[in-house]
Formats: structure tokens, C-alpha cells, sequence
């Protein structure tokens, strides 16, 4: 049988969920409502929490603040973290990631497009649950997905996190050469990103922390991380 997938809602208002919940319990998800900051870690310290949805003007403890705490907590299984608010200020969704939320969703939550997005982060953790130690088979470059590190011999580095996640989109799918459109999608999920200049600039970043061997260009085509260095 299939492992449930267990998530967490932390709302002001259990009723300006509820259709939310109730989608997502049809598509077999498991959904615990927490009504305080209390009952949340209650619920991650007895259980295992795939994903929790914090609003973020929650009453008792703004969703930033109890993401960060969250995140701080020693003796659980880390759940991905998705704050959403009707605010769209680029700062507060900066600070959001910068405390350790995965997402940041614009409210109303439209049902189908949240479940997509789990979707996506249910494949994550199925994938986690069955890789092998990959520090063991890339002894001299690994990434750190839990830290946002990645641990070489002459020490952990730390990048910005779009960065972070293009080394390790590349880092996992080591045979494959991604396109700008790939990156545009799957990291920014924004097709306009693929015509600008951000990824090219991100690119370079990379290889000035990491070296510039560490990435291939494939003349036309792409990226990939370049498997000798591995």
C-alpha cells in the first residue's frame, strides 16, 4: 500500500480551507488542520508531516516566524513548508524563502494548482525514501538537499538558493543536458525566465564558487554538470 501523505494546514480560519482540504482528502491526501502554533508541533513531534500550508498572518505566530522555528526543530522529520498569503510584495515572499519555505503561494489557494504543486513534492519524497547515499558514490562533490550545501573536500559551500537548486536539478539528473526552457520551468516555473538573461547569469555565478569546470555547456543545446568532477 502506498504511504499516505501527511499534511498539515495552519489557518486562522478553518472554514476559508475547508474545499481546499476536502479536494485534496478526494486525492487521497491525509490533511490535519492546526488552529495554533501549539497543535502544529504537537502534530511534528508524533508524527511524520510531509508538507505544512502556514498562512501567513497566522494569528498566533506569523507563518515566517514559525517556519524559521520550524525549521530550527532538532528531533523531527523536516516537512516541506509552503506559506501563502494574499500579499504579493516581492520582499515578504524573499524573507519567506530566506526562513526556509519551499513555496510561496498567492491566495485564494486555487485547489488544482496546489495539488499540483504537492504533486510534485510527493515525488520528492517518495524519491528520498528510496536513493541510495549518493555522498558515498560522489565522494568529491555531493549536495546537501536537507542543509542547501554542498560538501566538497576542502569544505560545505553555500549558495543562493535558485543556484543551489540548478546545481542539484543537474547534480540528480547527471546524463541529461537542460535547456534554458527546462530551468525557466522547472526552477522558476516561469517560461519568460528562459528569455532573459537570469539563467546565463546564474550559470556564471556557479562556476565562480564552484570552478569554472563544474558545469558543461553544450554549444546550442544547454547544461550539465560535468560527471568527471563527481
Amino acid at each position: 500500500m502506498e504511504k499516505s501523505f501527511h499534511i498539515v494546514f495552519c489557518s486562522n480560519s478553518e472554514s476559508s480551507v475547508k474545499k481546499t482540504i476536502e479536494f485534496l482528502e478526494e486525492k487521497k491526501y491525509y490533511v490535519t488542520f492546526a488552529k495554533s502554533e501549539g497543535e502544529l508541533l504537537s502534530i511534528l513531534k508524533e508524527t511524520i508531516v510531509n508538507l505544512v500550508i502556514i498562512e501567513l498572518d497566522f494569528k498566533h505566530k506569523d507563518g515566517i516566524t514559525l517556519t524559521s522555528d520550524i525549521k530550527n526543530l532538532k528531533d523531527i522529520e523536516q516537512p516541506y513548508i509552503i506559506i501563502f498569503s494574499n500579499k504579493q510584495d516581492d520582499y515578504i515572499q524573499i524573507t519567506a524563502f530566506n526562513a526556509g519555505a519551499d513555496d510561496f503561494i498567492v491566495s485564494p489557494i486555487k485547489p488544482i494548482l496546489l495539488e499540483a504543486r504537492i504533486s510534485t513534492l510527493k515525488k520528492r519524497v517518495l524519491n528520498k525514501t528510496t536513493e541510495v547515499n549518493e555522498a558515498d558514490l560522489h565522494p568529491n562533490f555531493f549536495v546537501d538537499k536537507e542543509q542547501y550545501l554542498i560538501i566538497t573536500p576542502q569544505g560545505k559551500i553555500s549558495l543562493p538558493r535558485k543556484e543551489f537548486e540548478m546545481v542539484n536539478l543537474m547534480y540528480r539528473n547527471t546524463h541529461k543536458t537542460f535547456t534554458r526552457t527546462d530551468f525557466a520551468n522547472l526552477i522558476w516555473n516561469s517560461a519568460d525566465v528562459a528569455n532573459s538573461r537570469t539563467i546565463d547569469i546564474h550559470i556564471r555565478n556557479i562556476r565562480r564558487t564552484l570552478g569554472q569546470d563544474i558545469i558543461k555547456t553544450s554549444k546550442g543545446i544547454g547544461y550539465s554538470i560535468n560527471r568527471d568532477l563527481l
